[in-house]
């Protein structure tokens, strides 16, 4: 027994050794690669290590690691649920896996798992707890999507990367790494084993049809990465992120995770930094590259522009120090010698701790940019915000299924302002980032709604009383057909049928009123929808005053508020309706200060809101202005009478009254 013992020890060390040996060897192998953000190739190699031997917690990280560190949540989910069955497995496994199923739409199951991590890392406790809320709004959102289609447009995709699409003459600019352009690069990245970037043009054939695809000229797309463009007005500019090799320097270990802009391997010799260049169109080809003069490739980058609709403000993103985050939103302003300012932080409302990119600006001024700093559905969401410059006003989410729980970028809109195109990675793993058309959708639902009666009180406001047998019309803007017409039931109710994103005409008349004319475009979200309305009717008695809500002045002053001019639209429509009245608008104020002074305020006010009707188009001799100063007073609130503000107010009141 001894003697077998031996025999069979003897054999197991000269058959397992070379074995054992070739698979440290190809660990090593695979570890160098994970080492150097080779992930595509370092993946392969413990693919093929799985293959020969049982799996341990080191190369079921790995593996898990480099499905993240390639962008591929759904494989990454997989291997990290393997992974934290392992005894010992870190607690940033827990949150890596958490975003995973919150980037594959597994929000229930990452919320769960936020929420344990934030009891198990104190640190970043605040971190997981936002997040955990963010998978309860994207429910939310999926639950109640925009009434908007949002559909791969074939003809422009393929199986590599193809996104950011931006407008340009007939047709679309593009960016892609289909393969070889006509620089004749084929070079590919070991990070993600996929070709350089490259510029595409694609000739418009039809709403939704392209011609042929074709790589900009050569001035443009040189042997590396060129790619994310924008245009001037006039489209005989250009500007676009372009890639510069610089010698490497590696990258200390804190900062070697997802959250680098550019990815390169460790064992380049060069890597490559972003900075921008514009070129110009003339004699029938682009010519005159420039180098962006803000440019630091040796230091950090500068990439993805985006110029204002004038064209005089250059946004872009850039990794500089002394940002808000990882990436920020910059601007640079043209002077009027054609150089450009030095470059500004767009300020803490647009920018976050996070990544702020690919920026892009609406004809109205408006920017839609992408960030995973601001809440979102997970990975990149779209979001908007109107300003300029550093000044913006509140930053929007645009919701489902503008976004997704994936990448969302790049957006557009074409001239008619409802549809356009996004770039985005939402069809999962198999494919890459591809370009989106998005358009309204008709989602059918029902629109219900009361007739009420203005009937002013003693104290000269009023209340509203339903009133039934109004004859309503509707007309859907567009439809050339004849209106749908009806009548409001003895409660003032009424419903009908209509769909979400098309514009409905109510008119509301009976004998005895004002015809009053209302506009709605239904949000409707689901078939079960219904949206709720009111339509509010006037007497038409003559000489009976019907205050008007909401027109307020600064004090001592007569210019009109917003406010105050959204309520006078109310009445222009109303003298639209009934094109045969006239009407008094009257203006009126409290018994402090002077009788001559209030009389001469008091008139001011009136005369300012009848010239804002008649500058809506009205005709003048329709509107009357008349200031009463104090001398109408609804209580009791005259000169030398103790009263609260609220009664003062009472008697602070802008009036119209039929006069014919």
């Amino acid at each position: 027994m001894k003697i077998f013992y031996l025999l069979l020890l003897l054999c197991l060390t000269h058959c397992l050794s070379p074995s054992l040996s070739q698979a440290q060897a190809n660990q090593t192998k695979a570890d160098k690669h994970y080492n150097n953000f080779d992930y595509a190739l370092a993946l392969e190699e413990y693919q093929k290590l799985l293959e020969k031997e049982q799996p341990t917690l080191h190369l079921t990280e790995r593996i898990a690691h480099c499905y993240r560190l390639i962008n591929q949540p759904g494989s990454a989910e997989f291997w990290y649920r393997q992974a934290l069955g392992f005894p010992g497995s870190a607690p940033i496994n827990l949150f890596y896996y958490a975003n995973a199923c919150r980037q594959n739409g597994q929000y229930t199951i990452a919320k769960q798992n936020y929420l344990r991590f934030a009891d198990l890392d104190q640190s970043r406790r605040e971190e997981a707890m936002q997040l955990a809320k963010a998978c309860d709004l994207a429910m939310s959102w999926i639950d109640r999507p925009l009434g908007i289609d949002v559909i791969a447009d074939s003809t422009l995709n393929t199986s590599f990367a193809d996104f950011s699409p931006v407008f340009y003459r007939e047709g679309l600019v593009f960016s892609s790494d289909r393969g070889r352009s006509n620089n004749g690069s084929d070079q590919k990245y070991g990070w993600t084993g996929t070709p350089y970037l490259q510029l595409y043009y694609a000739e418009r054939k039809g709403p939704a049809s392209w011609g042929d695809i074709k790589p900009m000229e050569k001035a443009i797309n040189t042997q590396f990465h060129n790619a994310i463009s924008t245009f001037s007005p006039d489209f005989n500019e250009v500007f676009f992120t372009r890639t510069k090799r610089v010698k490497n320097r590696v990258l200390p270990e804190e900062l070697r995770t997802e959250s680098n802009w550019q990815r390169y391997s460790k064992s380049d010799e060069f890597i490559n930094r972003l900075e921008i260049y514009s070129a110009t169109f003339s004699k029938g080809k682009w010519q005159d590259v420039k180098a962006f003069p803000f440019n630091q490739g040796e230091n950090y980058s500068v990439g993805h522009p985006a110029l204002s609709p004038d064209g005089q403000i250059l946004y872009f993103v850039s990794d500089m120090p002394g940002g808000h985050g990882q990436t920020d939103i910059y601007f640079s302003e043209r002077q009027k010698d054609g150089s450009w300012s030095t470059p500004v932080n767009a300020g803490p409302t647009i920018n976050t701790s996070g990544k702020e990119v690919f920026p892009v600006v609406h004809p109205d001024g408006t920017l839609y940019f992408s960030s995973d700093g601001h809440i979102g559905m997970g990975g990149l969401d779209l979001f908007s915000s109107e300003g300029s410059r550093a000044t913006w006003g509140p930053v929007e989410n645009l919701y489902y299924p503008f976004n997704s729980p994936r990448d969302d970028f790049g957006l557009i809109y074409e001239k008619d302002g409802k549809s356009g195109y996004l770039s985005s990675n939402r069809e999962g793993d198999a494919g890459s980032d591809n370009i989106y058309r998005f358009k309204p959708t008709e989602i059918p639902c029902k629109l219900s709604g009361v007739t009420y009666a203005r009937v002013p009180n003693r104290n000269g406001r009023a209340r509203q009383v339903p009133v039934g047998g109004v004859k309503l019309e509707v007309i859907v803007n567009g439809n050339t057909s004849s209106p749908l017409e009806f009548e409001s039931d003895e409660n003032g109710s009424f419903l009908f049928a209509v769909n979400a994103n098309q514009t409905y005409t109510i008119k509301g008349s009976k004998k005895g009123y004002l015809t009053r004319t209302f506009h709605v475009m239904p949000d409707c979200r689901k078939v079960t929808d219904t949206v709720q309305i009111e339509m509010v009717l006037d007497r038409d008695t003559p000489n009976r005053p019907i205050v008007l809500e909401n027109i307020y002045y600064d004090l001592d002053k007569h210019n009109l508020r917003p406010e105050a001019m959204a309520e006078l639209d109310k009445v222009v429509g109303m003298l639209r309706d009934n094109p045969t009245i006239r009407i008094e608008l009257s203006s009126h104020t409290d018994s402090r200060e002077s009788n001559k002074y209030n009389l001469m305020l008091s008139q001011l006010r009136a005369a300012t809101a009848v010239k804002y009707i008649v500058s809506q188009g009205i005709d003048p001799k329709r509107v009357v202005d008349k200031g009463y100063g104090e001398t109408k007073l609804l209580n009791r609130c005259k000169d030398g009478v103790s009263c609260s503000e609220e009664e003062h107010q009472l008697n602070r009141r802008t009036e119209f009254k039929i006069i014919k």
